[in-house]
């Protein structure tokens, strides 16, 4: 595998995430540092993110122009496919015991400028065959220089 061609860039990456289950609305934002590459066309972020209750997480973001795989592993292992109007299984393994998900993602927005990005993506979401609510996740970054001048 030639990865000559593929630089990877560090990132400071944050996601925050709308969770509505009726009435009740919850949202989480995590930030980490993270590493950005683009192989032919499709986008990579990747980083680790520390939970106290359980350890850490590494994620691997992939995005391409119709869909998102969110692919996670440590204390959290989790493969789950996000494509424009197509419900997509996938599992979600922790210390708890294993999930069944199921998506059905309703819009799909990704948006590099320069050096920094923006994905955005809601997705209805089905654990066990319960639905458990519609979720709004806003994901940017932003290359970090190394340099100040």
């Amino acid at each position: 595998m030639n990865n000559a061609s593929t630089i990877k860039k560090p990132i400071a990456i944050k996601i925050v995430t709308d969770i509505r289950d009726g009435q009740m609305k919850e949202t989480t934002a995590v930030e980490a540092q993270g590493t950005y590459y683009k192989k032919d066309e499709v986008v990579y972020l990747t980083y680790t993110e520390h939970q106290e209750e359980v350890g850490d997480i590494k994620t691997l973001l992939k995005i391409k122009e119709d869909e998102v795989t969110i692919n996670r592993t440590g204390a959290v292992k989790m493969k789950q496919s996000f494509r424009k109007k197509v419900k997509l299984e996938g599992t979600y393994m922790s210390p708890y015991g294993r999930m069944d998900m199921m998506t059905y993602a309703h819009n799909i927005e990704y948006k590099k400028l320069q050096k920094r990005g923006h994905l955005f993506f809601t997705y209805d979401l089905t654990l066990q065959g319960q639905s458990v609510g519609k979720y709004a996740v806003t994901i940017t970054f932003k290359e970090e220089e190394h340099e100040h001048c």
